[in-house]
C-alpha cells in the first residue's frame, strides 16, 4: 500500500417503504450517484500519530499510536473482535471508550469511536497516516452520511492492511468484506443500524430489504438498472425519526383496520417497485412514477410528511416535471422528485431555483443509482492536484469540483478506475 489514495462512496435514499418496513413489510432503497463521502489518505506530519481530519463537522484528532498500546496488548480481545463481525467487541469498545471519555459522547465521539474501532482491528500497526475526510452529503438529513462515512474508513484501512488491492473495480468479495465492517462501524456511531445504509453505500444502486419476524434482516441486490434522473431536495427542516415512528405506531393501535392495510398495500408497492427497477426501460417508466405517487399519498395517510415537503410536490406537479415523494422518516428532512422522460434541464434549473430562492431549500440534481464504493489508488493518483483536493476538502464545494480536480473530462459515473 503507498499513499496518498482516495476513496469514495455515495449516498442513499429510500425509494420505497418507509415506515411500513418498521411492520416487516419491504423496502427499497438506492445509492445516490452524485451525492458522496470522500477520504484521502495522506502521510501525517509526525510519523508517530494518526490523524483523523474532518473539516464538514470541525473536528481534527491526532492520537500517538502509544494511546491505543492498552487496547493492543489484548491479543484475545482483538482476535474475537476479527472473528465474530456480527457484533462489536464489548471489551474493545470499553477501552476505547476511556481512550475518547474527553469527547462527551458527542458527534466528535461517535466519529472518534468509529474511526479507531476500525483502526485497531483492520490496521492497528500502521503509523504515520493522516485520514481526511470530505462529505457533500447534507449531515443528519436521512440520506445515509453517517454510513457513507463508515463505508470510506472501512474501505481504506481494509486496504491499508492488504485485504484489498484496488486493482480495478473491487470484487464481489471485497466489498462484502467492507459492507461487513463498515456495518460495525455504523454501530458505533448509530447503536442498532438496520444494515440498509452501509449495504447500499458499499454496493451502490439499489436494495431491496425486508426485517424478519425474529429481527434479522433479508437484503437482496438490485444490481444493475438504468441511472434515474431526479432532483433531491433537502428542506432543512429538523425533524424526529423516533417521534415520527412513535406517532404511526400508535395511530396503528387507534385504527389497526385502516392503517394496516395502508402499511400492507406500501409493502405491496415496494415488491412491485423492485420488479420495475430490475428491468426498467421505457415500457414501465411512467409505473415507476405513479408508484412514487401513490407511496407519498400513503404516507400523508399515515400523517409523517409535513407543509414543507407538501410545498416541493405542488412545485413539482404544477411545473410538471416529474413525480415527487418524501423520503426517509418525514417530517422534514428529504424529498425526491423522480423526472418525466421529456423534462428539459431548462425546467429542472427553474423548479430547483424556485425551492431555492422562494424557500431557502438545498436542492441537488443527481441520478437514482449508480456505482457504490471505490478506489483512485496511488499509481493513478494526480499528485500535482494534491494540494488543490486538500483545499477543497476544507471548502463547503460539490463533488462534481472534486471529480473535475481528480478526474477531468469524466463523470462520476466512471469514478472507479
Amino acid at each position: 500500500m503507498s499513499v496518498p489514495f482516495l476513496v469514495s462512496a455515495p449516498g442513499k435514499v429510500i425509494i420505497f417503504g418507509e415506515h411500513s418496513a418498521v411492520y416487516n413489510e419491504p423496502a427499497v432503497a438506492a445509492s445516490v450517484s452524485a451525492l458522496r463521502t470522500y477520504l484521502i489518505v495522506l502521510p501525517a506530519e509526525d510519523p508517530n500519530v494518526v490523524e483523523l481530519d474532518f473539516p464538514d463537522i470541525n473536528f481534527n484528532h491526532k492520537w500517538h499510536h502509544e494511546e491505543f498500546e492498552k487496547v493492543l496488548r489484548d491479543k484475545e480481545a482483538l482476535e474475537e473482535a476479527r472473528h465474530n463481525t456480527l457484533q462489536l467487541s464489548a471489551r474493545v469498545v470499553k477501552e476505547l471508550e476511556t481512550l475518547h471519555s474527553d469527547l462527551n459522547k458527542t458527534l466528535y465521539y461517535c466519529a472518534a469511536l468509529c474511526f479507531s474501532y476500525l483502526y485497531v482491528c483492520l490496521c492497528p500497526e500502521v503509523k504515520g497516516l493522516k485520514f481526511m475526510v470530505k462529505s457533500t452529503l447534507p449531515i443528519g438529513a436521512g440520506l445515509g452520511s453517517s454510513a457513507s462515512i463508515s463505508v470510506v474508513l472501512a474501505l481504506s484501512m481494509a486496504h491499508i492492511s492488504g485485504l484489498i488491492k484496488a486493482e480495478g473495480e473491487l470484487s464481489l468479495s471485497e466489498k462484502k468484506l467492507v459492507n461487513t465492517w463498515s456495518f460495525l462501524g455504523e454501530k458505533c456511531i448509530q447503536g442498532t443500524p438496520s444494515g440498509i445504509d452501509n449495504a447500499v453505500a458499499t454496493y451502490g444502486n439499489a436494495v431491496s430489504f425486508k426485517r424478519e419476524m425474529d429481527g434479522t434482516t433479508n437484503l437482496e441486490f438490485v444490481e444493475s438498472f438504468p441511472q434515474v434522473p431526479m432532483v433531491l431536495t433537502y428542506t432543512k427542516i429538523p425533524r424526529s425519526t423516533k417521534t415520527l415512528v412513535s406517532n404511526v405506531r400508535e395511530l396503528v393501535v387507534r385504527q389497526p383496520n385502516v392503517v394496516k392495510p395502508i402499511l400492507t398495500a406500501m409493502g405491496q408497492l415496494a415488491i412491485r417497485g423492485t420488479e420495475i427497477l430490475d428491468s426498467l426501460d421505457e415500457s414501465n417508466y411512467q409505473e415507476l412514477l405513479e408508484l412514487v405517487r401513490v407511496n407519498h399519498g400513503l404516507l400523508v395517510s399515515l400523517g409523517v410528511s409535513h407543509p414543507g415537503l407538501e410545498l416541493v410536490r405542488f412545485e413539482s406537479e404544477s411545473m410538471g416535471i416529474g413525480s415527487t415523494k418524501l423520503t426517509g422518516a418525514g417530517g422534514g428532512g428529504c424529498s425526491l422528485t423522480i423526472l418525466h422522460k421529456g423534462t428539459t434541464q431548462e425546467q429542472v434549473q427553474l423548479f430547483k431555483k424556485k425551492l431555492e430562492s422562494s424557500y431557502g431549500y438545498k436542492t441537488f440534481q443527481t441520478d437514482l443509482g449508480g456505482i457504490g464504493c471505490g478506489i483512485i489508488p496511488h499509481k493513478a493518483f494526480p499528485l500535482e492536484k494534491l494540494h488543490d483536493i486538500e483545499a477543497l476538502f476544507k471548502q463547503d464545494v460539490p463533488n462534481e469540483k472534486i471529480d473535475a480536480i481528480l478526474l477531468p473530462g469524466k463523470t462520476n459515473l466512471h469514478w472507479i478506475y
